[in-house]
């Protein structure tokens, strides 16, 4: 017979107690700060048709969903992400709810993915949505919301970034080239830090490291090239790490150079593009640094948008933890304008903590009225990496706030009856009915780190008190039965 173990499906976690404490903390601030700013919260259906994803995420997406049948043979899918759902639910009933319309949703979704250092297969995401305004401050908005949950979890501004850009500001460049092909080149430089990292490790391999060290420094490199890490990484010494470190952003100009040409673009188009995606700064150094790029009225013009938003971010006090940056595109085809992504800038791990933007086409598509929108999808795996790596997350709650233990079996009653008082009145109470010594309740509250034990003897009755134990300093005090719940309270912060 196979072992529990074995028979566990990879890249699925088992959510131990300990484990799902620490994912719960991330969970009450995706809930609690979106509700501090007005959301409210929805759901939408785990299954969905596959179509739904078809019509809008893109191939790639679509490429990592877990797709099932139903008895109809209809081609379902486990929700990838939540944004299309909204789309779909909102363009049926979107004229029931005063615009604008601002949602939120905590939801499990599913990803076929390779499994690695922050992505799984099934994770939870926080989607905030903002719908029914074209406006740059629902952009600015859903911005601080991001930048509010992150600070929330005790980061720092020195700890992330949320890198923006505007699809319509990368479209008019292309354009401005004499391009038509928009979306295959969005793609290319959706990739451009992926693809600087499969040039490193073609590179290392062509130089003679494994494939698997050749992995592991490429990723190293790559981080350290887009400015995430405060220190320099610490690498095998090597002649030619030493030499493609010193060399990176020629490397990437080459690799993304080459990439662009695959997709149907000239060689000069191509190293237009690549200086252009290499644009970014504070958001006041970004907006400088485009007006003296070369571009034409169209796209001086698609800068407008980028403008605004410096402006509003530096009114809301965010401009510490957002940076302007022209590579970034998100891959995802239903974006139509500003776009973003928050960054760690402290670690390895090569994926975004979050990611969104302007989605202003997305209800139409399903036959609704015209609803624009802005928002993003956040999962909880890579913060949760970030957070233990840099140990952020408080030790998890105790069980329980008090413990009651009686002294003999003729106590049990009575503790029963204190236990019911103290749940009503909000104390989390356990009580063990059993036939269990002193020394045994004792030491069950010790292991689960209760704070308190309230001791109900035999001559403490007789006073209509109990004892309680302060089980950090072994003091004991004596307290009558009608002021327990008043000292409970005076004594711990009850949730």
């Amino acid at each position: 017979m196979k072992r529990g173990k074995d028979l566990a499906v990879g890249g699925f976690r088992d959510f131990y107690p300990e484990l799902y404490q620490r994912i719960d903390r991330i969970l009450q601030a995706f809930r609690q700060i979106p509700k501090m700013f007005g959301y409210i919260e929805y759901e939408c259906p785990t299954v969905e048709p596959l179509e739904l994803y078809e019509l809008k995420s893109g191939p790639s997406l679509v490429e990592e969903t877990f797709k099932v049948t139903d008895r109809k043979k209809r081609e379902l899918v486990l929700r990838p992400e939540t944004t299309p759902s909204l789309a779909r639910m909102l363009a049926a009933q979107q004229q029931y709810y005063p615009r604008p319309i601002r949602w939120f949703s905590i939801s499990r979704v599913f990803r076929d993915e390779t499994q690695q250092r922050g992505r799984v297969k099934e994770f939870w995401q926080l989607n905030v949505d903002i719908l029914g305004t074209e406006d740059i401050a629902a952009d600015a908005e859903v911005i601080n919301v991001l930048a509010a949950i992150i600070l929330s979890l005790n980061f720092t501004p020195a700890d992330f970034v949320i890198r923006i850009n505007d699809r319509r500001l990368v479209q008019s460049f292309i354009e401005s080239l004499g391009l038509t092909n928009y979306i295959d080149i969005i793609r290319v430089l959706d990739r451009r830090e992926k693809i600087l990292q499969e040039a490193i490790v073609d590179q290392l391999i062509k130089g003679g490291t494994s494939a698997k060290k050749a992995e592991e420094v490429a990723l190293k490199l790559r981080h350290f090239f887009i400015g995430k890490q405060k220190e320099e990484p610490k690498l095998p010494r090597s002649k030619l790490i030493d030499t493609l470190k010193a060399n990176l952003p020629q490397l990437q100009s080459k690799a993304l150079i080459k990439a662009l040409r695959k997709a149907g673009v000239d060689l000069q188009a191509a190293e237009q593009l690549t200086e252009f995606s290499a644009i970014r700064g504070t958001p006041k150094e970004f907006i400088q640094k485009m007006e003296q790029f070369s571009l034409d009225t169209a796209t001086q013009k698609a800068l407008d948008p980028l403008r605004q938003l410096a402006t509003q971010l530096e009114d809301l006090g965010i401009t510490d933890v957002c940076e302007f940056d022209a590579g970034i595109a998100r891959g995802l085809d239903y974006y139509t304008g500003i776009v973003f992504e928050a960054w760690d800038r402290s670690s390895g791990l090569p994926r975004a903590i979050a990611g969104g933007g302007r989605y202003d086409d997305l209800v139409g598509i399903f036959e609704g009225q015209r609803l624009p929108g802005t928002g993003f999808g956040f999962g909880e795996t890579v913060i949760l990496e970030l957070a233990e790596e840099m140990n952020l997350l408080p030790p998890p709650d105790p069980p329980a706030d008090v413990y009651l233990a009686a002294v003999t079996k003729k106590q049990l009653r009575t503790c029963r009856e204190i236990a019911s008082q103290l749940r009503t009145e909000g104390i989390r109470t356990i009580f063990n009915g059993f036939s269990w010594s002193l020394t045994k309740h004792l030491d069950d509250a010790g292991k689960r780190q209760i704070p308190l034990v309230i001791i109900v003897g035999p001559r403490e009755l007789e006073e209509k008190s109990v004892n309680v134990r302060d089980m950090k300093t072994g003091e004991e005090k004596p307290i009558k039965i009608t002021k327990l719940t008043e000292f409970i309270k005076k004594v711990l912060p009850i949730h």
